[in-house]
């Protein structure tokens, strides 16, 4: 932009280089000024570094160690100055190997370091007229001398030399190391001495130490700590023996007699497995081979249950094979099978001998026999036949429903000892009373049930003994009448106990609990379950009432007529007058209450008590329903309730009605005359056939 106060144009002008040679200026300071400045910074820095630096002292082993620091450092003396921080640090020393460390300095005006080098190995030089000699260093070997053995550590060690043939040699030498070298000489002494050998028969192979010599006789170097002596001929034995002799002297040994070579005898039968004695030495079992000596008559004899004895003879040459095969002949013994079902199939050690009854001839020897056919339970059975002696054998198979109750008994005892019967009913029957029944009730209306599912039933009732293994309680007493003696039935206890009490029997015995319990309390049933519950009703009633004929009876007494003409059970007569309303007029069982478990004498199915003594709770919930049409298998009574019911009379019950099979009852807690007895299912549901 044109300058505002100069309105004058631009114009050019020549150019005019400035002149290089122009006047050469002076300096300000001398050269010797300059020399004094730089030397004054050079000691200002020195002693900087001299005021800053740590004086370290080196001990070294060798003493005579060069030492060489990578880095900044002042030596002064016996100090080195170093500033705080790491270096290389080489020391060298002849015989030693070479050094190489780090250092660190500190902040410590004065410190010492120590540098140790390790001393090189030396070398022994071994000199000796004999070659090949083993050496050993401290046990490990080191190969042969005449030679050097290198590299042996500064120290004293075991040097150890040895040679075959020759006693060996232990020295203990002091190595100087430093990459020195030391010379031995040594000298190894024989080992050896002569010893003749002779074998009879002559011209056997002898062999020492496994070298071949040659052939006896012959004399050969023995060593005085034992030579391996092997003596091989065709046809006899191998001699084997250790020879010594002492070095440096000459022994005869006594003449060797070889043993001819054994035979072998190998023994086979048919069928193999047979005993094999020689000259009544038992030796093995066939297939057998056996190393026995030449030239000798032997007794064989094979032994086989089952069959007969074989006796053979044997003589063998050295070096040879003998083969005996013996075919054996069957011991045979008869028997006379009978057999049921008649189609039964026969298996003798599981192979088929046909149906139906026969005679078998078998060895005489232990036989698995099975007898078989669909629908039945099979039966095996070891037989074992006698020649000369036919045996008779009658074997009836079970049908599979048949095996299974063979195998469940017929009678259990629980853990307190409670005796149950096993019932397998299988028919159908009438629950409750005809209308036109006297003393018939409004809640016994007749229904038609039937059981198919066996079951145990206590041939007792529980005692005070037995259920106070469970838990405390007192069956209390009336007008100075005890009902809490032990082999009492208990009495005064709920439904809910009853069936507790089962759940807890059931656990001493490890079986599944029937009832299912919530908070302490009943909740339901497990019907699959085997374990020990309260008969159901219609179990109750079938036990007490029907007769083997399938007929329902009025009374336990054979007879429809009331009172009782002999005492029966346990029930309200004369004794109990004095605390009873009622009472039957001419009975007198002598108990006023409840007599012991298992008094007077059992009904047609051998059960106590099922008519008097303490009626009993069973497991139904009560209800009054009727029931029609067909038979209900099984009966399980309502699914719900309040009540539950009671069945039988008891102590405190006369009446005709309360005396009638039939009578029922129904309640929650306890009675002074409400007892139970106990019943489980046989097995799991599904399990029987």
């Amino acid at each position: 932009m044109p300058d505002k106060n100069n309105n004058q144009p631009l114009s050019a002008t020549d150019f005019q280089p400035i002149d290089a040679a122009g006047t050469e200026r002076s300096l300000p300071i001398s050269p010797g000024v300059l020399a004094l400045a730089l030397l004054a910074t050079s000691a200002v820095i020195i002693l900087l570094y001299l005021f800053v630096a740590r004086a370290v002292i080196f001990q070294t082993e060798p003493e005579n160690a060069e030492i060489e620091i990578g880095g900044l450092s002042f030596n002064i003396g016996d100090n080195y100055l170093l500033l705080s921080g790491d270096y290389s640090i080489q020391a060298s020393a002849q015989g030693y190997y070479p050094l190489n460390q780090t250092i660190s300095v500190s902040d410590e005006a004065t410190q010492e370091l120590k540098l140790v080098l390790q001393p090189l190995p030396g070398n022994l030089m071994v000199s000796s007229e004999i070659n090949g000699i083993a050496s050993s260093v401290d046990g490990e070997p080191r190969g042969e001398v005449p030679g050097t053995i290198e590299g042996i550590s500064r120290g004293l060690h075991q040097i150890e030399f040895s040679k075959y043939r020759y006693f060996p040699l232990q020295q203990e030498i002091d190595i100087a190391g430093l990459g020195t070298t030391q010379s031995i000489n040594i000298s190894l002494l024989p080992a050896w001495g002569e010893k003749q050998f002779n074998s009879q028969p002559q011209g056997a192979d002898l062999y020492i130490d496994d070298r071949l010599i040659g052939q006896t006789p012959l004399t050969t170097e023995v060593l005085e700590t034992g030579s391996d002596l092997r003596l091989e001929l065709s046809g006899y034995k191998t001699f084997n023996q250790q020879v010594t002799v002492n070095a440096g002297t000459s022994a005869e040994h006594p003449t060797i007699k070889l043993i001819l070579s054994d035979g072998t005898l190998q023994v086979n039968s048919t069928p193999s497995g047979a005993n094999v004695t020689i000259d009544n030495q038992f030796l093995g079992t066939t297939p057998l081979e056996l190393a026995m000596a030449p030239f000798k008559k032997y007794r064989v004899e094979l032994f086989l249950e089952g069959y007969l004895k074989a006796t053979r003879s044997a003589s063998l040459e050295p070096e040879a094979t003998t083969q005996m095969e013996v075919s054996l002949k069957p011991n045979i013994g008869s028997i006379a099978l009978t057999v049921s079902p008649g189609d039964a199939q026969i298996l003798v050690d599981n192979q088929p001998r046909g149906t139906g009854s026969r005679t078998l001839s078998l060895n005489a020897k232990p036989h698995t026999l099975t007898i078989q056919k669909a629908g039945y339970e099979p039966k095996s059975l070891t037989v074992t036949p006698r020649p000369g002696h036919q045996q008779a054998l009658s074997i009836a198979l079970l049908t599979l429903e048949d095996a299974y109750w063979a195998s469940r008994p017929p009678r259990i005892k629980s853990t307190l000892g409670s005796e149950l019967k096993l019932f397998r009913p299988k028919q159908t029957f009438t629950l409750g009373a005809p209308r036109r029944q006297p003393g018939r009730r409004a809640n016994e209306a007749e229904r038609k049930v039937g059981l198919e599912r066996p079951f145990y039933l206590g041939v007792k009732e529980i005692s005070n003994m037995q259920f106070r293994r469970w838990q405390e309680h007192s069956s209390t007493a009336i007008k100075g009448q005890s009902l809490d003696m032990n082999s009492q039935p208990v009495a005064k206890i709920s439904w809910e106990q009853a069936a507790l009490y089962c759940n807890w029997l059931s656990r001493q015995e490890g079986l599944p609990p029937f009832y299912q319990v919530a908070d302490g309390v009943v909740s339901g049933f497990d019907w699959d379950s085997h374990g020990y519950r309260l008969p159901t009703e219609a179990e109750w009633a079938w036990a007490a009432k029907i007769d083997s004929a399938g007929n329902a009876m009025v009374f336990p007494w054979n007879s429809n007529l009331y009172p009782p003409l002999e005492v029966e059970d346990n029930y309200a007569d004369q004794s109990a007058s004095r605390f009873l309303n009622f009472t039957i007029a001419n009975y007198s069982d002598n108990f006023p209450v409840s007599a012991d478990i298992g008094s007077f004498k059992p009904n047609a199915k051998g059960l106590f008590n099922m008519s008097g003594n303490v009626a009993e709770w069973v497991n139904d919930y009560y209800d009054i329903r009727p029931h029609r049409g067909e038979p209900i298998m099984d009966p399980r009574g309502p699914e719900s309730g309040n009540r539950h019911v009671i069945r039988g009379a008891s102590w405190a019950l006369g009446s005709r009605t309360e005396l009638r099979l039939s009578y029922r009852d129904a309640g929650t807690d306890g009675r002074l005359d409400v007892g139970f007895r106990i019943a489980r299912y046989v097995d799991r549901a599904g399990v029987q056939p």
